[in-house]
């Protein structure tokens, strides 16, 4: 099996722990809080993926093709992958005439519930954070001067302005972009109707005969009669 990407492995490892914790665990093996991060982050990404896919589905813009998730889709994930249970068979709801609810009111409980207000309390040190990254930075900067994470993964992306393209048809990217979605959603031209052309005496366009050959020039002659070349 191939070994996560240590960053991001990193980074989902304190969530991880701080839902042991607020479960009661004060203490794991270091091999079991890899194996439980390793399987949350497959189920965030399997979560993710089929989130992605029922966008393309039902929520696709037209003219910039930009996939656009909508908490219809995060639900059809979540059924999908088994989040969302008890719950009937969709034919059965259909016989019935009636939803099946259970699944999304049990998803809803626990939300709001003091299970995860547990793992709020655990996770924020502070009322200002709203989760755990923006706490980790109040807690280790005095303070709200975000610019030391600028350009890192914890931060505001650098803006670097347009990326200019010499010695092409197009002075940058953007324009570029611009005009391949433009051509994309350009109709195809429908092919020209060719000239007609003076039927040859087969009734065929062009002529269907072969080339003659200098053998074809000697008609009924034998070819073992002599021929006259003058």
């Amino acid at each position: 099996m191939t070994p996560p990407p240590y960053l991001y492995h990193a980074l989902l490892r304190p969530s991880i722990l701080q839902i042991l914790r607020a479960a009661g665990y004060h203490g794991a093996r270091t091999s079991v809080l890899d194996s439980v991060t390793d399987m949350a982050a497959r189920y965030l990404d399997a979560l993710c993926r089929l989130t992605a896919t029922f966008a393309a589905h039902n929520n696709e813009e037209p003219e910039t093709g930009e996939l656009v998730p909508t908490i219809v889709d995060v639900r059809m994930a979540l059924q999908q992958i088994g989040a969302l249970l008890p719950e009937k068979s969709e034919l059965e709801q259909l016989y019935n005439g009636v939803e099946d609810t259970r699944g999304v009111d049990a998803f809803v409980a626990w939300a709001a519930g003091p299970v995860n207000k547990e793992i709020k309390r655990i996770a924020l040190d502070s009322d200002e954070a709203t989760d755990y990254l923006n706490a980790l930075k109040l807690k280790h900067s005095k303070n709200d001067d975000d610019s030391r994470y600028t350009g890192s993964l914890l931060g505001k992306c650098i803006d670097h302005g347009n990326v200019e393209v010499e010695g092409g048809k197009y002075h940058s990217i953007a324009v570029w972009e611009e005009k391949m979605k433009e051509a994309a959603r350009r109709p195809t031209l429908q092919p020209q109707p060719q000239e007609d052309k003076p039927e040859d005496i087969n009734g065929d366009r062009e002529d269907s005969r072969p080339p003659s050959s200098g053998l074809s020039s000697i008609g009924d002659q034998s070819i073992a009669d002599p021929m006259d070349l003058e």
